[in-house]
């Protein structure tokens, strides 16, 4: 009889009492997380290689690599989310094992995302993680160890990152915990020997300030934000903060921030180089925060008060990505309404549900039929002569699910063009981050309970693309308040996916507007990325890039 590994044993649902207690509780959080014990693509997260902690970390990892040629091993460093920032491998062998396995740069390896693995453990549980062969998670890691233990940072105490050791598992040794607790004490004795400095100009920068002034104010650097309690409210990103600071050149310079935000930037300088900011923040936000201001104007309550105007003249479209709220603008336009869904026209069949159309037709009630993007040209026609009869038409609203920027297909124009219909657009949510601020923070105050967003949890939302749209940022929020276990939501009551938002850069206008081309052009060729590279004009390796890059 065959003996079952613990491995073995958990995945049929078994609890091992032969497995080292740390690896079963993580083993419990792998599974909760949804990651498949079988195989997994590690993540690939657009990550910065060239941080202050790389700096002062990689030339301690090569000088460690020196001692380590002839051993079979790897080293590698990974930053606080767990995705490789550098590595070098002693082998060619072992190298192509580690390429298969994706420990490469910019791959994350996340617990949450990659199971049980010495990174994303570490990170987890903030303590060293030992991970032999199959006390990996996932199966295609079980012919390697790895070692690993968090770096925190000794002025804020943040963890900065991770190092790591792995080895096949015939080559564990007790030797690699050494190699690992050693780099990570001479790290942080670098790190506080280069850090001491810039660390305590921004500290002492911000007692000054706070000193001096009750209002909203901030000090942002690289890696470091520190606000008062006037200005933790206010959805500040600290990666938008930087980018905007390091273009800074003078001291009084003024930078746009959300809510119809500024910023008086006053620079902080060590040694002879700027270290950060600090920010004087104004506005009405900033100078009235007790009171509550009406509502900014936004798209959607634009859009609504457009589509009541055009409904009391005739019909009117209101087209969108999934999820943007179409439905919402016509119920607040029209109000009461019977709705019909073309969705349901091939299921219900064609004399059926044109049969309801007719009686709603009759009924004389506002009207709105859905999705009419899923009608076949022939339906479209039978919809707009039984529209366009001798029976007087009630108030009517039509959606249509189109990608941003995309074609609404052949039906949409048949009925628009037949029926007369105005067109409203809603933009996607990933457009309008201060939209996502103020739509999150309504979500949240409708469910009651005093419940208030940290900053680091404003920053992920305003980041996350929202491919669902207004949908998806509910679903998200309503979860977040319901897991909440005080009065504060942070990024880790987010799910994975939104939290993985906080390591990508915000890209530019520019490149917002090329990543929506390329995947418009994905979405029209069906996903295929040879002809959607061929109609780009561009190769399909940098296809492959900007998708990567872009987070498509």
């Amino acid at each position: 009889m065959t003996t079952r590994s613990p491995w073995e044993r958990f995945q049929a649902g078994e609890e091992p009492r032969d497995l080292r207690g740390d690896v079963l509780t993580s083993w419990r959080r792998s599974r909760i997380s949804g990651v498949d014990p079988e195989h997994v693509d590690v993540p690939y997260v657009e990550t910065e290689l060239d941080t202050a902690f790389a700096r002062v970390a990689v030339p301690i990892m090569s000088g460690m690599a020196d001692l380590l040629v002839g051993d079979s091993s790897c080293l590698a460093l990974a930053d606080e989310r767990g995705s490789v920032i550098w590595r070098w491998v002693s082998e060619p062998m072992l190298r192509d094992t580690l390429d298969d396995l994706s420990v490469i740069e910019g791959f994350c390896f996340d617990e949450e995302f990659v199971g049980t693995n010495g990174l994303g453990t570490s990170l987890e549980t903030g303590t060293l993680a030992v991970v032999r062969g199959d006390e990996h998670y996932v199966q295609r890691f079980h012919d390697v160890t790895c070692v690993a233990a968090p770096v925190r940072h000794p002025v804020t105490r943040r963890t900065v990152g991770a190092v790591n050791v792995t080895c096949r598992v015939a080559d564990t040794s007790s030797l690699l915990t050494v190699v690992v607790r050693k780099l990570v004490e001479e790290i942080h004795a670098a790190l506080l020997e280069h850090a001491t400095l810039r660390e305590r100009r921004l500290l002492d920068a911000f007692l000054d300030a706070q000193r001096r002034s009750g209002g909203p104010i901030a000090v942002v650097g690289d890696g470091v934000l520190i606000t008062n309690a006037a200005a933790g409210g206010l959805g500040l990103d600290r990666l938008d903060l930087w980018d905007e600071v390091r273009s800074c050149r003078t001291d009084g310079t003024t930078i746009g921030l959300p809510d119809d935000l500024t910023a008086r930037v006053e620079l902080v300088r060590a040694a002879g180089t700027t270290a950060g900011a600090l920010l004087t923040v104004s506005g009405p936000a900033a100078t009235a925060p007790a009171v509550r201001r009406a509502p900014a104007a936004d798209p959607w309550s634009a859009a609504t008060t457009r589509a009541a105007d055009l409904a009391a003249a005739g019909p009117v479209l209101v087209r969108g990505e999934a999820g943007t709220g179409k439905a919402t603008v016509l119920a607040d336009a029209l109000g009461p309404s019977t709705v019909l869904d073309a969705a349901t026209h091939g299921v219900d069949g064609a004399a059926a549900w044109t049969g309801r159309l007719r009686d709603a037709v009759r009924d004389g009630s506002p009207l709105v039929l859905r999705h009419v993007e899923l009608l076949d040209p022939a339906a479209a026609r039978t919809v707009a002569a039984v529209l366009t009869g001798p029976a007087a038409r009630p108030p009517l609203g039509l959606t249509a699910t189109v990608p941003d920027g995309g074609s609404p297909g052949p039906s949409v124009p048949v009925l628009c063009d037949a029926l007369g219909a105005a067109t409203v657009t809603l933009p996607a949510l990933r457009s309008r981050p201060d939209d996502v601020v103020r739509f999150a923070r309504a979500v949240l105050r409708d469910r009651g309970g005093g419940l208030a967003f940290a900053p680091d949890a404003l920053a992920v939302l305003r980041r996350h693309r929202w491919p669902g749209n207004l949908a998806e940022l509910t679903r998200v929020v309503a979860d977040a308040a319901a897991d909440a276990t005080g009065p504060v939501v942070t990024a880790a009551a987010l799910p994975a996916d939104v939290r993985a938002a906080a390591t990508r850069r915000t890209l530019t206008p520019l490149e917002r507007a090329e990543a929506q081309v390329i995947e418009t052009t994905l979405q029209a060729h069906g996903g295929n990325k040879s002809t959607a590279a061929r109609e780009l004009g561009i190769s399909r390796t940098a296809l492959y890039s900007k998708i990567r890059s872009y987070r498509i």
